[in-house]
């Protein structure tokens, strides 16, 4: 069994030394065991469980979810509803998120339609398009501002 200093386990997971010991702070990631020398010590279970929060990370799951994930974890017996309906959540979360990026993207095309590339600052019918409210109403489109996530 292979034993890596906290840099050798960054360097094989990926992740920042910083990102390591937070996940320690906050209880995602077990402390290591210190070594006579009082380094860390890690073992290639942490690795992969270091390895499993990137992954969600990258997913774009919650730290809050990824603790929910690894408490589930711990009883392999009971059945996965409970982790189907929170990756069912992030699947909705996701769709909502592409919805509002091809209204944004009308509304930049609306935007771009405003304006011809020979114009003068002044004459921008992008920039006055901007300063119009966002209720305004035109022949073929509408305003909606786009939510911020």
């Amino acid at each position: 069994m292979m034993n890596f200093t906290i840099g050798q386990l960054s360097k094989k997971a990926g992740v920042s030394v910083d990102t390591i010991r937070y996940y320690e702070k906050i209880g995602l990631l077990e402390k290591a065991k210190r070594t006579a020398g009082n380094y860390r010590n890690y073992s290639e279970q942490m690795l992969s469980e270091l390895l499993f929060l990137k992954h969600c990370r990258e997913l774009g799951i919650t730290l809050q979810d990824i603790q929910k994930l690894k408490e589930l974890s711990t009883n392999p017996d009971q059945t996965c509803s409970e982790v189907d309906r929170l990756i069912d959540q992030y699947l909705a979360d996701v769709s909502q998120k592409i919805n509002n990026l091809k209204h944004l993207k009308q509304d930049l095309m609306y935007l771009k339609q405003q304006c011809s590339q020979h114009r003068t600052i002044e004459q921008c019918g992008i920039l006055k398009e901007l300063h119009q409210p966002l209720e305004c109403e035109h022949e073929s489109h509408q305003h909606k501002k786009a939510p911020q996530s």
